[in-house]
């Protein structure tokens, strides 16, 4: 059974190259009729299924593609940027927070959790997220600033100015951090 899936999915890869997409989207069904739980030919149709705007049916195999390979990054990715683009911005964080802990050498999904809490006044979790990408990444002016912006949003200026120090101290031959603080 591997092996006819493995023939039947390369020559609907092989078909989808050539640009001859319903033959390919048929080979792809027939691959998932040898095995329904392959999560490269799910992946591959929900791309179809996007391309031809039915997107219920395109997250469906999206989702399930994920739930089988839970260990591809890009499956995630693809379904967290779907997630946003749909505004489900609810299922996008939860599946970052996922991919934050499975795929700790990846910068994406931190990146990412940081816009979609911004999106969503979450400004806790903006603070959290930006202290995880600084314990991986070490302090950095961008970060700093970031984290000072949010602070004076939730209107705690003694956290904020507290960022600005943290930089001047980090920094204290720079006059910049002193000229800001």
């Amino acid at each position: 059974d591997q092996r006819k899936y493995d023939y039947f999915f390369m020559e609907a890869t092989r078909l989808k190259a050539k640009k001859e997409y319903d033959a390919a989207f048929d080979l792809l069904k027939h691959c998932l009729s040898i095995n329904p739980q392959a999560a490269s030919a799910l992946y591959e149709v929900s791309q179809f299924y996007m391309f031809l705007k039915q997107v219920p049916q395109g997250q469906a195999a999206l989702e399930q593609a994920v739930a089988n390979a839970p260990d591809n990054f890009w499956y995630s990715q693809a379904l967290s940027s779907l997630y946003q683009q749909q505004n489900q911005q609810e299922k996008a964080i939860v599946l970052l927070e996922k991919m934050v802990v499975r795929f700790p050498g990846k910068q994406e999904p931190l990146f990412n959790l940081v816009d979609l809490y911004n999106q969503t006044e979450n400004y806790p979790q903006v603070i959290a997220t930006l202290n995880r990408r600084e314990q991986r990444m070490g302090k950095n002016e961008q970060l700093t600033m970031e984290k000072f912006r949010i602070y004076l949003q939730m209107k705690d200026d003694k956290k904020a100015f507290r960022e600005i120090e943290s930089l001047v101290q980090e920094y204290p031959l720079d006059m910049r951090y002193q000229v800001v603080l």
